[in-house]
């Protein structure tokens, strides 16, 4: 479903209408937990934004971007906030904002703590133009002043390409390799290399576009996804021989890692990215769920859930814990044991599988 405003995205992200030099101040913020496709797509942003005469565009998240994305242009500038965070500059920054970008996700309840409700009070002030940027289904209607959102392209990252490639040449005038670069890795971060998601001739051509503007494939390969730390690589074991459940009969796969585990493999943010995906490559794996603790016992347990085919993991994590997602990529969190989450898991997929037995 696409809910794209009927402005250019060039347009909506003009310069000259915010104010004189040293008034066009832009903010950009991405989803709680950043993964590839959120940072990729915001530092593009950033790199379009100051090529168009910004004055200073800020980056924020709420938590720790994984290391192996760290080498992205720009990504030394990104505000990686906490509930323990100094918020006073980052008023400062809000406050002085003419430009919010909401970008990789669909409604104000992902940010995350403490930005939300800063993010909250920004998005109302008339003084500043709001725009969303997404690819996730049920976008928050009515939040922003103006809205990109196309749950058809594979990745975030893919859609800003889209919107500023083309015939509008925004990506030659304006990008350059930085950004290209940047929206390459997010579109290859949300589809796993192209091995999942919506993969179309128009996805291919738009990675050549990004190619000829100089982006860089095999840096991006090389420092993504064939970056692992031993750690990393021992905890996948670990997990494919200790604390994964095939049920082949089902075709399904579950496992999860505890708090312990943490500290045994020395498990930092982004260590855990795409392991969800693993038990896919089983034949006859058609669904899989990732349940994890955090490191504070306070925190919500964490569940990843995904499949094949036209098998909907997203009515497992919306049906029972309030979450959503994509159709073969969804996302949840649990307020309660691992054990409880687990179990209500296991059930929803079950169902899940004999309501769509074809899928």
């Amino acid at each position: 479903m696409s809910q794209l405003s009927n402005r250019p995205l060039s347009d909506t992200l003009d310069l000259t209408s915010l104010g004189g030099e040293g008034e066009r101040r832009v903010v950009i913020v991405g989803h709680k937990s950043p993964d590839g496709d959120c940072i990729g797509s915001a530092l593009a942003l950033r790199s379009y934004l100051l090529a168009r005469g910004a004055n200073e565009v800020s980056i924020m998240v709420v938590g720790r971007m994984p290391d192996n994305l760290l080498w992205l242009p720009g990504a030394e500038t990104i505000h990686q906030l906490s509930p323990q965070s100094d918020l006073e500059p980052i008023r400062h920054i809000l406050a002085q904002a003419r430009l919010l970008l909401l970008v990789d996700f669909n409604h104000l309840g992902r940010i995350g703590n403490p930005l939300e409700p800063l993010i909250a009070e920004v998005v109302r002030k008339p003084e500043v133009r709001s725009v969303m940027i997404d690819h996730h289904p049920e976008p928050e209607m009515g939040l922003v002043d103006e809205m990109y959102s196309d749950t058809s392209a594979c990745a975030t990252g893919f859609l800003i390409a889209e919107l500023l490639g083309g015939e509008s040449r925004e990506l030659e005038l304006h990008g350059g390799a930085d950004m290209a670069t940047c929206l390459l890795a997010a579109t290859y971060t949300d589809t796993g290399l192209l091995r999942h998601g919506q993969i179309t001739p128009t996805l291919f051509r738009t990675i050549a576009h990004l190619l000829e503007v100089g982006a860089r494939h095999e840096e991006i390969v090389l420092r993504i996804f064939k970056s692992d730390k031993l750690s990393r690589q021992r905890l996948l074991g670990y997990i494919i021989n200790e604390r994964t459940t095939y049920d082949l009969d089902l075709g399904v796969a579950v496992f999860t890692l505890r708090q312990e585990d943490f500290d045994r493999f020395g498990i930092e943010p982004g260590d855990t990215e795409g392991l969800v995906n693993v038990p896919l490559d089983v034949a006859g794996i058609r669904a899989v769920a990732f349940l994890r603790e955090q490191r504070d016992p306070d925190e919500p347990v964490k569940i990843s859930l995904r499949s094949q085919g036209n098998l909907p993991v997203n009515e497992v994590a919306s049906k029972l814990f309030d979450g959503g997602g994509h159709l073969n990529a969804a996302g949840a969190e649990y307020q309660g044991t691992l054990s409880d989450a687990l179990a209500l898991v296991w059930q929803g997929l079950r169902q899940l599988v004999q309501d769509y037995p074809g899928c």
